[in-house]
């Protein structure tokens, strides 16, 4: 959508939020909501990678049934084409007719099926699943402790770095902290925070015993800083900052403590500014200084709207 023009220095309204929303960082919860920057996507080698330690795992998954061929029937993961042959589900009669096997694929399509990972073949492009050995694949899995459970704290080794987070070994099983639970924060690249080998103090976020997962957060266990911004920030405020984004609906500004606020477009409708995206990319950089006015704080949804201020004496750096 354009870009939504906001007088300077007023207090945004609805109008303004709805525009950072549908064209800003994409937020996960219901908007309006906490910013959250998705960074450096998953890539095919990370899903295979997954796929193994789902087969590692002997996990257990649920897949909707799309399609067949005459040895089997085909559902997809994540973009990737999983099989499962005919000899291994369950209560299937395995009739000798072509056009009966055909009828008994059909029955299956659209339904879901509760399944584990049997070989996995990067090469072909494909998983091999089972619904028959779902049952052996429960009972190989090793019995998940008591203490594993959401809000324990307990630690762990970092094993792996992904662009997209961390793998930490906290004995039983090896969760994952995602980037945006690494800091309160900008996290470019998780590898900038942790090493592979530290010993890390993490939070449980979730527990899927089914896939075997456990989602961890390490920003848990330190203070929010949105929940104390008010003491040390309010409207009206005249600060410096530095640029940590550019994007074309406006600069991200790093204030203080990790917090960031946003220089909507509408903000740099002046002086050597047109309010375009290109004349943003090319005005502003990352790491360059900025002076900033405070226009609005709403902790609950992690935001602060900033307007520009040229630069003058008068007040100090955050």
């Amino acid at each position: 959508m354009d870009a939504v023009y906001v007088p300077a220095h007023v207090t945004p309204c609805e109008f303004y939020w709805l525009a950072l929303l549908d064209e800003g960082p994409l937020s996960r919860g219901k908007s309006p909501g906490p910013w959250e920057w998705q960074e450096n996507s998953e890539t095919f080698s990370d899903f295979w990678e997954e796929a193994r330690k789902f087969q590692e795992g002997h996990c257990i998954f649920r897949l909707k049934i799309d399609g067949y061929n005459k040895g089997g029937l085909i559902a997809h993961w994540n973009a990737i084409e999983c099989f499962v042959p005919a000899s291994h589900l369950l209560d299937y009669p395995f009739p000798a007719d072509p056009a009966a096997r055909e009828e008994c694929f059909k029955e299956y399509l659209e339904r879901e099926l509760r399944l584990c990972v049997i070989e996995v073949e990067p090469t072909r492009s494909r998983i091999l699943l089972s619904e028959r050995q779902v049952d052996d694949c429960e009972m190989s899995r090793a019995s998940l402790p008591e203490w594993l459970c959401p809000d324990v704290t307990c630690e762990g080794l970092v094993t792996s770095i992904r662009p997209f987070g961390i793998f930490v070994d906290i004995g039983p099983l090896e969760g994952m902290v995602h980037i945006s639970e690494l800091s309160w924060g900008r996290v470019r690249y998780p590898g900038d925070l942790v090493s592979t080998g530290d010993k890390v103090k993490v939070m449980i976020l979730s527990v899927d015993v089914e896939h075997q997962r456990v989602g961890l957060s390490l920003k848990r266990l330190l203070p929010n800083p949105w929940d104390t911004v008010e003491e040390y920030l309010s409207p009206g405020d005249k600060v410096s900052g530095k640029v940590v984004g550019v994007e074309r609906f406006g600069v991200f500004v790093e204030l203080v403590n990790g917090l960031e606020g946003l220089l909507h477009i509408s903000e740099l409708c002046s002086g050597n500014n047109d309010g375009r995206a290109d004349s943003v990319r090319r005005n502003y950089r990352e790491g360059d200084p900025i002076d900033v006015k405070i226009l609005d704080i709403v902790p609950e949804d992690h935001r602060i709207a900033l307007g520009l201020l040229k630069r003058e004496t008068g007040y100090a750096a955050v």
